[in-house]
């Protein structure tokens, strides 16, 4: 309507300025619904920010959260179920009738994923990134997403049919009725006062710190195969700190969820959430580049060039996360981050190898070099010269491996490998030994057992840790854990 423009309905951040530029009293009357519906927390609230070739859009949605918490209780993603159910119970009258509505909503969405075809590497090299697999993930990620961008309980239940068979799509539907009031409470109340200023400050902090032009080359650098505009949401997840500090932020396709406790700030989060918008360039890149890349890695003569392509993702995602917090501090602050790489990423290969490829890709950028045209020699310099021998590490070879036990009371052991060596990918099975016949293995064995666990290995490197017992094996485990840095 005359003097009201078309963004108001779709950025929350310029509605209140349809109501003073409207004219007439039925086009005020009608921005006047349009604030209170979205004070009311009936709409999700949307702030955009427009690029040459990106468009980012913050999203503050109660449907959204309600869904991405009952994955969390459902132990179905890496969110922290437990502070939810906390959540629940001590200010949203958790009962019986709760339990009996999340286990539907659990039995509803594992048989979705049991039934998904199992992944199928497309390479011999370390997968390290979800393409190789074909499309087996993508349907569980369809189902999340579908929550994230509903305007409302009708508009779910009419994405998931879409997805989904009929009585399945009614069961979600029905679980998140069950929910929806109280969640609305606690929306009202908390979660939207925590949510909505966040999705406007990560736009503003987008636009001034002219994050988006970055992005946009970055997205460049890995040459996606995206639509010349291409369209990324981030949803705002609210996590009261009083149940729980740990949050996350993950990357399904162009759509991410981001938790949030009460006193985060946007700057604090906006380099994370891009790190894992990198991951998702570097995933869209056609499979065709990424197999030739794998060959220059494969003919490259470093030992370590393995781990070294393992890391790749990731040295590329923090390296990008780190030229975007160099735009968001000041300098002196900027060195004192980077210099601790524990701030950089919890995980120490990681930190070490994305502060390494940092000034590569920056060099990338400047010269307007891409990741498929001769990055790999380079980046494998950049390694050896930010490592230096700790590219001899066990832990570094072991990035990606196989992990074999034979005896079910080295269970144990082989759980602790998981936990505390490191790594990319980490396979386990006789399964994985043949679908990856290029990697490393790591062999759990009791004394006695090893020739004939080596006849089925053949020629390829081995990590052997072995003991008379159980409990030796798995102090041989700890003992290879503990291997300095």
């Amino acid at each position: 309507w005359p003097g009201c423009p078309r963004e108001a309905f779709r950025d929350g951040g310029t509605a209140t300025s349809c109501f003073w530029t409207a004219r007439g009293v039925g086009a005020t009357f009608l921005c006047v619904v349009l604030l209170v519906l979205c004070a009311e927390g009936a709409w999700p609230h949307e702030f955009v920010v427009r690029g040459k070739a990106l468009q980012f859009h913050f999203v503050a949605s109660q449907l959204g959260n309600l869904t991405f918490q009952l994955d969390a209780m459902a132990g179905l993603s890496q969110a922290d179920g437990a502070a939810y159910k906390s959540l629940w119970k001590t200010d949203l009258r958790w009962d019986r009738e709760d339990n009996i509505q999340l286990e539907r909503w659990r039995a509803t969405r594992t048989r979705q994923r049991a039934e998904a075809p199992a992944p199928t590497p497309r390479v011999i090299w370390p997968p390290n990134y979800a393409a190789f697999y074909g499309a087996e993930f993508r349907l569980d990620q369809n189902v999340r997403i579908a929550g994230f961008q509903a305007k409302d309980l009708r508009d779910y239940e009419k994405r998931l049919r879409k997805l989904l068979p009929t009585d399945d799509a009614a069961v979600l539907a029905s679980v998140v009725k069950h929910f929806e009031a109280r969640m609305e409470e606690f929306w009202l109340r908390e979660a939207m006062v925590m949510t909505e200023p966040h999705a406007r400050d990560f736009a503003a902090l987008v636009r001034e710190r002219e994050v988006l032009p970055l992005t946009e080359e970055l997205m460049r650098f890995v040459e996606p195969a995206l639509p010349k505009r291409h369209h990324v949401w981030f949803y705002l997840i609210a996590h009261p700190k009083r149940f729980g500090e740990a949050t996350m932020a993950t990357q399904m396709q162009n759509h991410a969820p981001v938790e949030f406790t009460e006193d985060e700030k946007a700057s604090t989060r906006l380099s994370v959430i891009l790190h894992e918008l990198v991951h998702h360039f570097y995933d869209s890149a056609p499979f065709a580049k990424h197999s030739n890349l794998i060959g220059e890695f494969d003919r490259a003569s470093p030992a370590w060039r393995m781990a070294a392509y393992s890391y790749l993702n990731e040295a590329v995602a923090t390296a990008a996360q780190i030229l975007i917090e160099r735009r968001l501090r000041p300098k002196a602050d900027f060195d004192a981050w980077v210099a601790n790489g524990r701030s950089v990423y919890s995980q120490p290969w990681i930190a070490a190898l994305g502060k390494a490829t940092w000034p590569l890709l920056e060099e990338s950028l400047r010269e307007r070099r891409t990741l498929f045209d001769g990055f790999a020699a380079r980046y494998l310099q950049a390694v050896s010269e930010g490592l230096g021998e700790r590219v001899s590490h066990p832990h570094f070879l072991l990035a990606s491996r196989v992990v074999l036990f034979g005896d079910e009371s080295l269970r144990p052991a082989y759980r602790m490998f998981r936990e505390r060596v490191p790594s990319i990918l980490h396979a386990g099975g006789l399964e994985s030994l043949h679908q990856y016949s290029m990697l490393p293995v790591v062999l759990l064995t009791l004394n006695g057992e090893r020739a004939s666990w080596e006849r089925r290995i053949g020629e390829r490197a081995v990590t052997v840790l072995s003991g008379a017992t159980a409990i030796e094996v798995e102090q041989a485990v700890e003992r290879f854990s503990l291997s300095p840095f």
